[in-house]
């Protein structure tokens, strides 16, 4: 499974990296700070599951979520945040959010959360998610 990290924090991205490194079935792990450089990874890789942190500059992180699931709609998103807004919970989850993570308090949950998605290991799974 190839991962995308997503946040304006390389620390965050670090820290993320490292809980999550030692999920089984991670093959790549790839980190941006800005939506520029997501959204020329993202087109370079086509990431199995981004970690999207909702709170970009620019308000970067709606577009990008918009762009990846019309690009490759298979792709999971996980929405992290400190604080998220019903109405802006809401949006994600029209544009094809799949899964909402506190990125403070549920950090250690990520990797079983990579895991349990599912379309990403087998081919069945793929055509089920489409």
């Amino acid at each position: 499974m190839l991962v995308l990290i997503v946040d304006s924090s390389a620390q965050i991205i670090e820290r993320m990296e490292e809980i999550i490194s030692d999920t089984g079935n991670i093959t790549a792990i790839h980190g941006a700070v800005s939506y520029p450089e997501a959204k020329k990874l993202f087109n370079e890789n086509k990431h199995d599951a981004v970690l999207l942190d909702i709170d970009l500059p620019g308000n970067d992180s709606l577009k990008l979520l918009e762009e990846i699931k019309k690009t490759r709609k298979k792709t999971c998103v996980i929405i992290q945040f400190t604080h998220i807004n019903r109405y802006i919970q809401e949006r994600c989850k029209s544009l094809g959010a799949d899964f909402f993570i506190d990125k403070y308090y549920d950090f250690e949950k990520i990797g079983g959360l990579l895991n349990s998605i599912p379309g990403i290991n087998t081919i069945e799974d793929l055509s089920k998610k489409k």
